[in-house]
């Protein structure tokens, strides 16, 4: 009588489903929900697991049509559990809580499951937890979902690591906690997901960087229809860093002029010939080939002089030749020598320069270079 009363209600059920398939046909759609639900029942009865490809292709249901557990009809329960196949998460739990149905070998395990086997501690936030969420509820169970699928962990890291490095900030920023409550605000998964970074983590992921596009830049310098030309100045950090910043023009394969930071070595002393083993290190790293080298655009300090000596001896030219000064530190140094004359430093020391000249100050000023004497 009982086997009897439960093949009437799969019966009708099955009816009612039929009957809402012929008001609307749709083509034969993966359905996540009705594949756990055939891998759930196949494990219950203890047939062989179907091929999951083979299920999905043979679906051919409305969009608003729910999946039904077959659990409960089978234990007979006056109310027949349902819900919309957009989700697993409320089926999943529904299935270990009522009916201690694991997730199939292989399968992501459900938030009951878990809990119950101790893997996942009952005070650990969840989207549902930290929106009031009911998740007994397949509305608001979807609403966590979208939330949920939402969020890609990779992609909030690279872009945070992005806004470090091009913002020139300190790589403590990402413990700031002030930010890491803002990114909380803007959407929980941060925290629920573990994805905020410490200094140490967004060192390690700007190097992973570098090295992962080092190789593409390699190719880029060695497939140049041209020669490299190279520029390099000194540059020092907001922790009293001292770093050279060596810089690549080149043409790319379609003939482009290009320029590609290629280093950013430590200066540890300003002898020319520290500074030329630290370029010279930086191009021998790249695979450049001393052919491809040709011409270097420099500022007009002395040490650079040493620099392109040791540069020119290693890759087998005449330093001097290959040097070019830059036009700009040229022209600056001009004007310096026509408004305050040849120690132009030492006379910028004697002005204040925060505010206007004095009578003695102009005075003086008059008497130094070639145009303070010619305006007296």
């Amino acid at each position: 009588m009982k086997v009897a009363v439960q093949n009437a209600r799969i019966t009708g059920l099955e009816e009612q489903m039929a009957q809402v398939r012929r008001g609307k046909k749709r083509k034969a759609v993966p359905n996540p929900n009705r594949r756990f639900m055939a891998l759930a029942e196949a494990l219950t009865t203890g047939e062989a697991l179907p091929d999951s490809k083979k299920a999905e292709a043979e679906v051919d249901v409305d969009e608003k049509v729910k999946s039904v557990i077959e659990d409960c009809i089978l234990v007979n329960r006056p109310t027949i559990a349902s819900f919309t196949s957009s989700g697993l998460q409320n089926a999943a739990n529904h299935l270990w809580r009522e009916h201690k149905t694991p997730a199939p070998e292989g399968e992501k395990k459900s938030t009951a499951q878990l809990k119950s086997e101790g893997a996942l501690k009952s005070n650990q936030p969840t989207i549902a937890s930290v929106l009031k969420l009911d998740v007994n509820k397949p509305t608001e169970q979807n609403i966590a979902n979208n939330i949920i699928s939402r969020f890609d962990k990779q992609h909030f890291q690279r872009m945070l690591v992005e806004l470090i490095v091009s913002s020139n900030q300190s790589l403590s920023f990402a413990e700031n906690p002030i930010l890491q409550e803002i990114f909380d605000y803007l959407d929980p998964s941060v925290s629920i997901q573990r994805a905020n970074f410490t200094a140490r983590a967004v060192r390690y992921k700007i190097i992973q960087e570098y090295d992962r596009h080092k190789q593409k830049v390699i190719e880029v310098l060695r497939n140049s229809p041209g020669a490299l030309h190279i520029s390099f100045d000194g540059w020092a950090s907001r922790n009293k860093l001292a770093l050279y910043g060596i810089a690549c023009f080149f043409r790319d394969e379609k003939n482009r002029p290009c320029k590609i930071m290629i280093g950013v070595p430590e200066a540890h002393h300003h002898f020319g010939s520290t500074i030329g083993g630290e370029i010279l290190d930086v191009l021998h790293t790249l695979g450049v080939s001393p052919e491809k080298i040709d011409y270097f655009t420099l500022d007009n300090a002395e040490n650079n002089d040493t620099t392109m000596e040791v540069i020119g001896v290693e890759l087998g030219f005449d330093g001097r030749l290959r040097r070019g000064c830059c036009i700009g530190h040229t022209i600056n140094l001009s004007a310096k020598a026509l408004l305050f004359g040849q120690n132009s430093d030492a006379f910028e020391q004697q002005l204040s320069g925060a505010e206007a000249l004095s009578d003695t100050e102009y005075a003086r000023w008059r008497k130094k270079g070639p145009v303070g004497k010619y305006t007296s």
